[in-house]
């Protein structure tokens, strides 16, 4: 069968150039075939849209330490263009009960939301009680119980750049180890932060107001003891990132500039090595200037240096440490190396965020960390499989790292009790792992992960509180039908060590106690009912196993969540 095309063709060759045109006839032979019926993607009829230029996004190379918060957070997906993502639900309410008490409850409702601006209200609450085994001296049940409320505002003004702000409230209470039955505490969170972008330059600015305190204690330790306050973090923020040449050319140039101040009450005066326990305020002042470049090579490179100015406390008042990133990609094969560094703030929410079980009422100083220098390979996906070698070493002086201490009868040697908390020390060491994760379509998921550092008094890796010699985690998800989702994971912790501390006597050299090795085994299921409906369990420690949170205080024993999820 033969069939003839009649194409028009048009050609712009340049702005003020006439249209040309010609005829093609074009003669070919067609041979009918029957294939399978498909559905249509769309009844609509298609238009083909103009050809437009993408915009770029330039990525912002800057890495730091970050906290850890007791908190869950649901992160929206991203949003198309220069607008924020909608959901087809604007609300959610999570519940999840596991036997003796463990509860979880969080809800969240978008009272305004469109393409330009989000106003939403959330809730959540955390609740653990659990008795300790006879062979600790701590209280019978160790328990914490915090609620928080909150909200958050975004407003997007065209091109011109986003507001968004949060603020929240939360307040519970702490079964303490440290002798009180029952301690209340409360905190707040503002934050406030603006993105723009002007021409060829971006930037941002933030401020924040953290609050967290204690009420008074009721047995206070050290003689002339004062009673818990609030502390109060505040500071502020401003980046600037500019492109350099024309939108070919992939160098930036950025400046990061930071104020971090922590103001605190005074509290006991009993003796405790190397803390500040007198009132007063501290604080930080950095600069980070960086030249960043990334071309189509697959290469990505940030040179910059971190400045930072001490205020208030004791120490150097200035620093220099390096913000450099290197990393290069080609196919499935991926380098990279990082150095970094810095002073850091230590509060007493930092280490309530790592543990409710800590001692209270104590003021800790900053922490120095000279250099942190990592690097890695990664190989794959290929075939669903990719490994990465991994490696750094790291320097950090007066770090807070996991401790113990002995309270000992007239100086005696025989133990009166025997507590734990966090102190400060120097470290060093290295650490070296090797990861590796493998995916069968969307139906098994694997990863593993094993990790090795010295467990010395000062050599260790010092993201390592506990100064653990081993970390080994594993899990395992299995989707056998499309609603259903089953998840194992083991994680290992072995050659955990403390730092005693003997207050009877101060002029002793600290020795390491050893703690407990954590291995917990947990197992989930997750059920989708509907779109709309999960239900899940979800067993935790399913061994029973229990170790040290901290010397003196147990972790856990079986426990978990049953529950579910709805979207509304």
């Amino acid at each position: 069968m033969k069939k003839t095309a009649y194409l028009l063709l048009f050609a712009a060759a340049s702005a003020s150039a006439q249209n040309l045109s010609t005829e093609i006839t074009v003669d070919r032979t067609v041979v009918p075939a029957e294939r399978a019926a498909t559905r249509p993607a769309s009844v609509h009829p298609s238009i083909a849209a103009a050809t437009i230029e993408p915009a770029r996004l330039d990525m912002a190379e800057y890495t730091g330490l970050g906290t850890v918060t007791r908190s869950a957070a649901v992160l929206a997906p991203a949003a198309w263009a220069d607008t924020f993502a909608l959901s087809p639900y604007r609300g959610y309410a999570t519940l999840g009960y596991f036997p003796v008490y463990n509860l979880a409850v969080s809800a969240g409702y978008d009272i305004l939301r469109n393409a330009d601006t989000r106003l939403g209200l959330w809730g959540q609450f955390d609740g653990t009680s659990y008795k300790a085994p006879d062979e600790y001296s701590c209280p019978d049940k160790l328990s914490y119980n915090i609620g928080t409320i909150g909200a958050n505002f975004d407003h997007r003004f065209g091109h011109a750049g986003v507001l968004t702000t949060s603020a929240s409230y939360g307040f519970g209470g702490v079964n303490s180890p440290e002798g009180d039955p029952y301690r209340t505490l409360g905190m707040a969170d503002v934050d406030v932060a603006w993105y723009g972008r002007a021409g060829r330059v971006g930037y941002h600015a933030d401020a924040f107001l953290h609050t967290f305190g204690y009420s008074p204690r009721k047995e206070l330790l050290g003689a002339g003891a004062r009673p818990d306050g609030t502390e109060l973090r505040y500071g502020a923020a401003l980046g600037v990132i500019g492109r350099i040449g024309d939108r070919h050319n992939h160098s930036r140039l950025g400046l990061e500039l930071k104020a971090d101040m922590l103001s605190r009450p005074a509290v006991y005066t009993g003796s405790y090595p190397r803390l500040e326990t007198a009132a007063g305020t501290i604080g930080l002042v950095s600069a980070t200037p960086y030249y960043a470049f990334g071309g189509n090579s697959g290469a990505s490179v940030k040179l910059g240096a971190r400045i930072d100015i001490a205020t208030g406390g004791e120490g150097k008042t200035l620093h220099v440490a390096p913000d450099v990133l290197l990393s290069y990609s080609a196919r499935a094969i991926s380098v990279y190396a990082r150095a970094g560094g810095g002073e850091v703030l230590n509060s007493e929410r930092s280490i309530f965020d790592i543990t409710p079980f800590a001692p209270t009422g104590v003021r800790y100083g900053r922490s120095h960390v000279p250099v942190v220098v990592e690097a890695g390979v990664n190989i794959g996906p290929f075939a669903g499989a990719s490994v990465e070698i991994f490696g750094g070493w790291a320097k950090a002086n007066d770090w807070l790292m996991i401790n113990g201490y002995y309270t000992t009868a007239n100086g005696s040697s025989e133990d009166e009790g025997f507590g734990g908390g966090f102190a400060a020390a120097d470290i060093s060491g290295a650490h070296v792992g090797l990861r590796a994760s493998y995916d069968w379509r969307d139906v098994v998921s694997v990863s593993a992960t094993a990790e090795f550092a010295p467990n010395s008094r000062n050599g260790a890796w010092y993201l390592w509180r506990d100064r653990a010699k081993t970390s080994v985690k594993a899990e395992a998800s299995v989707r056998p039908i499309d609603r259903l989702e089953l998840t194992a994971a083991y994680e290992l912790r072995s050659g955990r060590r403390a730092s005693e501390l003997f207050f009877a006597d101060e002029s002793a050299t600290p020795v390491l106690r050893s703690m407990k090795s954590l291995s917990k085994l947990d197992f989930g299921a997750r059920f989708s009912v509907s779109e709309a409906l999960d239900v899940f369990a979800r067993g935790e420690n399913l061994t029973g196993k229990r170790c040290d949170i901290i010397p003196g205080v147990p972790s856990q024993g079986v426990h978990g969540l049953v529950g579910a999820t709805f979207k509304f």
